[in-house]
């Protein structure tokens, strides 16, 4: 049932995106607000699909990479439905579909060609459940930042244009994205920490691989954030730098 309850999720998430952006090119905005409530409703099939797989191994539900990919999905679904508004991007999650609907897709096709099937722990460690949960919040917070940071450079682009379209007049204001795209930096960074100190209270410390590519990924948004405190790089190189960051990061995910 677990796979049914996915599939239905990136149905939505694909339905969801499709209808936003008929609607951004028809002018009716109105249209474009059912995006937060379809961004719900497919949470509420992503919750249904790890509540499955957490009971199949009796654990938090990442102990592959397609639940991983699903997990990332579900922390920038949920970080989206909580910051969006208070953010004034409620055109966060137009942007952050397709992402989730790609992610999805790859877990679909991994579970179907391969999947590992129960994993239940010997014991479970507390600390190693708070180290994984929080770590991959984090890369959720990253892929929004990261996503505000594409947004922005739309929203950049459409500025300069002599003919911006209708796209410019549905997006939030500059500043907001670059406070947003700050905030989700910070957020992002606050829970990779949690994670680390967490993984140093485990029973089985983790190996140095596995240490190092999270160091590293914080690192990265350390400094990243850091130069933007300190030398107040402007807001255009910190949207950059928040997606080729973001792009760091998936690429220690085979690692972590």
């Amino acid at each position: 049932m677990d796979d049914i309850y996915l599939i239905i999720s990136t149905l939505i998430f694909l339905g969801g995106f499709v209808l936003a952006v008929v609607s951004l090119r028809s002018g009716k905005k109105g249209e474009v607000g059912l995006n937060f409530w379809l961004a719900a409703a497919g949470f509420i099939f992503q919750c249904l699909f790890l509540k499955e797989r957490g009971e199949l191994h009796g654990r938090c539900p990442i102990t592959n990479g397609a639940e991983v990919l699903v997990f990332i999905c579900w922390s920038v679904v949920i970080l989206y439905l909580a910051l969006g508004k208070p953010f004034r991007l409620s055109l966060l999650g137009v942007f952050s579909m397709p992402l989730v609907f790609v992610f999805q897709v790859l877990a679909i096709i991994s579970l179907t060609l391969n999947d590992p099937g129960a994993r239940p722990p010997e014991t479970l460690d507390p600390w190693l459940e708070m180290h994984a949960s929080m770590s991959l919040l984090a890369y959720g917070a990253f892929g929004l930042s990261g996503i505000a940071g594409i947004m922005y450079l739309v929203q950049d682009r459409q500025l300069k244009s002599h003919d911006p379209g209708r796209l410019f007049y549905s997006l939030p204001p500059i500043r907001y994205l670059t406070d947003a795209i700050v905030r989700l930096l910070v957020i992002g960074t606050f829970l990779l920490s949690v994670g680390i100190v967490a993984a140093f209270f485990m029973k089985e410390f983790p190996d140095a691989i596995h240490l190092t590519a999270s160091g590293a990924v914080w690192v990265v948004y350390g400094i990243l954030l850091l130069v933007y405190l300190v030398r107040r790089i402007s807001p255009k190189p910190l949207a950059l730098l928040a997606i080729c960051a973001f792009g760091f990061a998936l690429l220690t995910l085979s690692l972590i």
